[in-house]
């Protein structure tokens, strides 16, 4: 009998099968290869942490808060009307969803339960995934 750890791994490779995986992984690597988009999102991090340091040390005006907060709402907006970032955004809700419907199946297995009383894979349940799992 395979372990529980082999039996995994087995679902891992099987779930690299799947569209949803496959998607994920084309839209990262999209993503990953813009350099506009990872510069913009480099940028947007290296702000907010440099802002955070210098709130934590105590040194913010009220004007510097609200030029960061205009600032960091213009850069927000251009990485979100991306559509690099939205694709990736999108494939990862997808992608996460669909885990999510996989784990309530195993989780329903485990009490017993029939997978669709347990929110796992019947159309009612997860009809706002957008998963095509069924």
């Amino acid at each position: 009998m395979a372990s529980v750890f082999e039996l995994a791994r087995t679902l891992g490779e099987e779930l690299q099968k799947t569209p949803q995986v496959e998607a994920l992984l084309a839209a990262k690597k999209a993503y990953e290869e813009d350099p506009e988009i990872s510069k913009a999102v480099a940028e947007y991090t290296k702000m907010h942490e440099e802002f955070q340091a210098k709130m934590q040390a105590g040194g913010i005006t009220p004007e510097e808060q609200k030029s960061f907060s205009e600032e960091m709402k213009k850069r927000g907006e251009f990485i979100k009307n991306n559509k690099l970032a939205s694709d990736l955004y999108v494939a990862e809700m997808n992608f996460n969803n669909f885990v999510n419907s996989v784990f309530n199946i195993v989780t329903a297995t485990l009490t017993g339960e029939e997978p669709e009383q347990a929110g796992g894979c019947s159309p009612s349940a997860c009809a706002s995934c957008g998963g095509g799992c069924h």
